[in-house]
This record gives C-alpha cells, sequence and structure tokens, in this order.
C-alpha cells in the first residue's frame, strides 16, 4: 500500500485550503475582517476561524512527517490506519511501528500516533500506543504526559518538524519506555484501596445515590478486571488490562473503529487509562517496587 491508498482509504484524501473571512453588511456588500476560515476543498465544507499566523499543514503532509520520524522500513502502513472525524476538523495517524514490543512473554505491537486539527483546535500531536495481543487492547499512554509527548502550535514553526530531533528521540524512548514499566507491573501486587479508586473514575459506586446504570458498569468492568486476573495474575499488570479490556471493548461498544480508536487515543479513554496508569507508577513508587 502506497501512501496515497493509505490516505484515501482512511478519508483523507482531501486538502484544506486558508481563505479569507469577510461579512456581509446590513443593507449591501461585503466587509473585510482580519480573521480566516479554514475549508475543506473536496467538500468545500467551513472547518474554522483561525488568525492569520496558522499554517496549513495538509494531511499528505503529515503523513510525511510521521513517517520520517519513525523511518523508511520501521512502520507497515497495511496494519496501520488513518481517519478523520467532525468532517476533517480532526484527523489523526495511528502507524503500525516494526519495533518488537514483549514482556515476559507477553507480545505487544508498538504505534506511533499524530492527532492534529484544521480547525485550530488541536495541536499536532506525536505520542506512542500498544495493543495487547492476548486481548487487543490498546495503551494509549503518553497523550497527558508532557514530559512524554511532543506539541507543536499550526505557524510557521511547523514547517521545521523534519529537522525536530525530539520527535525521534521521544518514539525510540518510550517503546522501550512502556515496556520497563509492564514488566514492573507483571511482578508488583495489587494494592486494593488503589485499585478501587481507579475503578471509580470508571464507575463510582461510593456514592449516597447509585443509579442501576452506574451499578451495571461497575460490574462489568470488574467482570473485565476479573478476566484478566485469571489470565495474567493478581497483579497491576493483570488490573491495568482489565481497565483497558473495558474501555476498548465496552465503553466504546456503540463506536466504529476510527471512533474507538480517538476515544482510547484522544478521548476520554485516554484520560482515564493515563490517570490510572499515573497511579499504579506512584503507588508501585512508595512501597519501593519501582526506582
Amino acid at each position: 500500500m502506497n501512501r496515497q491508498e493509505f490516505l484515501a482509504n482512511g478519508g483523507l484524501d482531501f486538502t484544506v485550503s486558508k481563505r479569507k473571512m469577510l461579512y456581509e453588511g446590513i443593507y449591501d456588500g461585503t466587509y473585510n475582517t482580519p480573521f480566516f476560515c479554514t475549508v475543506n476543498d473536496m467538500s468545500a465544507e467551513a472547518l474554522g476561524p483561525v488568525r492569520g499566523a496558522y499554517t496549513v499543514k495538509q494531511n499528505a503532509e503529515l503523513l510525511d512527517i510521521v513517517l520520517d520520524k519513525i523511518g523508511e522500513g520501521n512502520y507497515d502502513l497495511s496494519k496501520s490506519t488513518c481517519g478523520a472525524f467532525n468532517h476533517g476538523r480532526k484527523v489523526f495517524f495511528f502507524i503500525k511501528h516494526s519495533y518488537d514490543t514483549s514482556w515476559q512473554q507477553e507480545p505487544a505491537e508498538s504505534y506511533v500516533y499524530a492527532l492534529s486539527s484544521h480547525d485550530g483546535s488541536q495541536r499536532l500531536t506525536f505520542g506512542v500506543a500498544n495493543r495487547i495481543h492476548s486481548c487487543s487492547n490498546m495503551f494509549g499512554l503518553l497523550m497527558n504526559d508532557k514530559e512524554n509527548n511532543h506539541t507543536i502550535k499550526h505557524t510557521k514553526g511547523i514547517n521545521s518538524l523534519s529537522k525536530n530531533k525530539e520527535i525521534d528521540n521521544l518514539i525510540k524512548r518510550n517503546l522501550s519506555g512502556i515496556a520497563s514499566i509492564m514488566k514492573k507491573m507483571q511482578g508488583t501486587d495489587i494494592d486494593q484501596v488503589v485499585c478501587d479508586k481507579i475503578k471509580s473514575l470508571i464507575a463510582n459506586i461510593d456514592t449516597k445515590r447509585v443509579n442501576t446504570s452506574t451499578k451495571d458498569k461497575r460490574k462489568l468492568l470488574e467482570n473485565c478486571i476479573y478476566e484478566e486476573y485469571q489470565n495474567k495474575g493478581r497483579t497491576y499488570y493483570g488490573f491495568f488490562n482489565g481497565i483497558t479490556n473495558y474501555l476498548t471493548h465496552f465503553a466504546t461498544k456503540e463506536r466504529n473503529e476510527i471512533e474507538s480508536i480517538t476515544y482510547n487515543i484522544a478521548g476520554e479513554g485516554s484520560k482515564v487509562s493515563s490517570k490510572a496508569l499515573n497511579m499504579i507508577v506512584n503507588n508501585m513508587k512508595e512501597r519501593g517496587c519501582l526506582n
């Protein structure tokens, strides 16, 4: 699969232009403004108002940047995906990396993701995610970690991305870093108090009034965790797999593939998994299980 085919498969084979915004007078004529609007050239739909300094980066250019950062021969487009949501206002790339990750017999696929927007609402953001083979869980861990992701504004500086070594280092550092954390989690027994706090991020039953929907969600979540305990042990690794199992397969049950990916990489699923991982890591540090 070549790059053009990849973009077309994901619905990203459109271009965007920045056009001057005008307004109609009350009685006649149109008047100039200092603002601009981004437009989907394929659908002619206005995507969002932007300032004059906003620099459009086309989908094809964004893909070139991501693949250049990963490096020729280190990715597989046939196992990757991309897409747009909200009519092209936001776009994402989820690129399969050839790096083989394994922690104690648990294989995982590595991905580099990039998120951006054409309406000025989302900076260009890079991060790393993993898909665990045993249950196809997706770990979108780095979206909210300011030390482990890279964001760039849509200004002239975006044109210097090809020379930016921070992104190269980010990819290399985190592909091995996630594996190291997972290995530590596999050998650490859970702290039930911390686990209950993490469960409450998804379904809090520690309130005076708990509706049926929340109770059902909590029960389903605990079933997912129990299943992972059976396969992976009653450790933080088993627990975390239970959380991401729920987020990947049940919290996104009514969503299509693209919506599910964005939920776990850029949406609420990413926030929950990132917060859960931080709470687990902090507890392991407090107990002396992690340096």
